[in-house]
């Protein structure tokens, strides 16, 4: 009883003292400050189902992946036993069409980790035919194999596949498989010297190709000296040995060609990184000429670097797709920066608009005269945000509210939008705290502001030029 009236009593006070009894009015919270309104906000709805769309074909190539994995390790156990059918290897040749037709040119990267998959049929597929010729398999045999796959598989993984293959015939005393494995092993090390290896992963297979031959050297060493060899072996230094030709057992011509291609590929490679240097270096120019104003010298640069892309870096990029990726793939970034940051300032029709402020547009992938990949143009996009914060910078040290204001617009615009999609790059996805930190400084600077308005005179910014700046390094 006694809780009874103690509930009733608290009940009614609270009635009493939040206005049930009085006439003071319920004090609510504001709504959050909005800091300019735009009618028609940046969106990227096209964008996000090209992303998902992407996302979609990357799931499909992992199940494929999936399914060719399955079908290798059971060809493989199949090898071990001794028992691989022909279906059984018709099966991942069918599995290889598959993957060759997805691309939609010779020489486009695979989705996924399909190259990975590729690689191991080749590795496989060279194993088996090991085992019934004893020679190192052609690429022509795997013609949905591209030429670093084939070097990859067949012939660095091969050695790897034959160490382990001469341990086991080791085990069972087999001198002689154990030395037809040391030998095409030797063979292909020897052949592969020819080529010039960048570091990547074809150069850390390589290396791993050594220790292989090492390693059936020393089971070599190690049964004849446990009496494993043969009576006229054991009498005859392994020096004067007869040993296979190397011309039986690898396909040179066909590994002439294929070194051929890739010394001329390195040689697009390398020409591609030194015009790059170019291109990138004036889109960054082209915007700190922005930044001071120059407007006629930042439209030259940008038309320097449009030409460098178009005229002598698409040329390479088309006829090696691979090379799209890196370099390439930078100053294409650094020039959509460049570009969003002048149209930003001038708006589309750069070349005739004059105008104090900022005009505020957006250009979306369409816009461009050139092929954007998602990840490319959202990179560019991210480091847009870094322009507009040291521009906002200027901005305020000229006490220009508005102009301030249409800085934290902007970039809270591309925050909303790329967080909106469903489906974000990875590389994106590394610079959205840095998006998300700018939002923050451009914020806190319109509150210093709005002090330094308040009390007359100026008050000491936290939010300095260097913190703003998204973009990259100066040259």
């Amino acid at each position: 009883m006694r809780s009874l009236c103690t509930t009733t009593v608290a009940s009614f006070i609270s009635y009493i003292y939040f206005g049930g009894l009085t006439s003071s009015p319920i004090m609510i919270p504001s709504p959050p400050l909005e800091y300019t309104t735009i009618s028609n906000p940046f969106d990227l709805n096209d964008l996000n189902q090209l992303c998902v769309q992407t996302e979609e074909e990357r799931q499909k190539g992992y199940d494929l992946s999936r399914k060719i994995h399955v079908a290798l390790v059971q060809a493989r156990r199949a090898i071990a036993l001794n028992q691989l059918e022909q279906t059984a290897l018709e099966q991942i040749d069918a599995y290889a069409v598959e993957v060759k037709q997805q691309q939609s040119k010779d020489r486009e990267p695979r989705i996924a980790n399909l190259n990975h998959r590729m690689e191991e049929i080749a590795r496989v597929k060279a194993l088996q035919h090991f085992l019934t010729t004893g020679q190192l398999i052609a690429p022509s045999s795997l013609p949905a194999i591209s030429d670093e796959e084939y070097l990859a598989g067949a012939c660095m993984g091969l050695a790897q596949d034959l160490q382990r293959y001469g341990l086991g015939r080791a085990t069972a005393r087999d001198e002689d498989s154990v030395k037809m494995a040391c030998d095409l092993v030797r063979s292909i090390l020897d052949y592969l010297l020819k080529f010039d290896f960048r570091n990547g992963p074809l150069r850390r297979k390589y290396d791993g190709t050594k220790y292989s031959l090492k390693a059936l050297e020393t089971l070599l060493y190690e049964l004849a000296v446990t009496g494993g060899s043969k009576q006229e072996q054991e009498e005859t230094p392994e020096s004067k040995r007869p040993r296979l030709e190397d011309s039986s057992l690898l396909p040179h011509n066909e590994l002439d060609a294929i070194r051929l291609r890739m010394e001329h590929r390195d040689e697009l490679r390398e020409n591609l990184i030194k015009k790059c240097r170019d291109g990138q270096k004036a889109a960054k120019q082209a915007i700190f000429a922005l930044h001071r104003g120059d407007k006629d010298r930042a439209l030259k640069l940008l038309a320097e670097c449009h030409h460098c892309i178009t005229n002598e870096l698409l040329p390479i990029v088309k006829e090696e797709p691979p090379l799209k990726f890196g370099s390439f793939a930078n100053v294409l970034e650094e020039y959509v920066e460049a570009k969003l940051f002048a149209c930003w300032l001038y708006g589309p029709d750069v070349n005739t608009t004059q105008t104090v402020s900022a005009c505020g547009t957006i250009l979306k992938p369409e816009d461009f005269d050139i092929h954007l990949d998602p990840e490319v143009y959202l990179g560019g996009l991210c480091d847009l945000t870094g322009e507009v914060g040291r521009y906002a910078v200027q901005r305020g040290t000229l006490r220009d509210d508005d102009g301030v204001k249409l800085c934290l617009q902007t970039n809270r615009d591309i925050q909303t939008s790329i967080e909106s999609m469903e489906r974000i790059p990875t590389g994106t996805m590394k610079k959205m705290d840095q998006l998300s930190r700018s939002v923050e400084k451009l914020e806190r600077m319109l509150y210093e502001m709005s002090l330094s308005t308040a009390v007359g005179r100026n008050v000491k910014s936290q939010v300095d030029d260097v913190e703003m700046h998204g973009g990259g390094d100066d040259l």
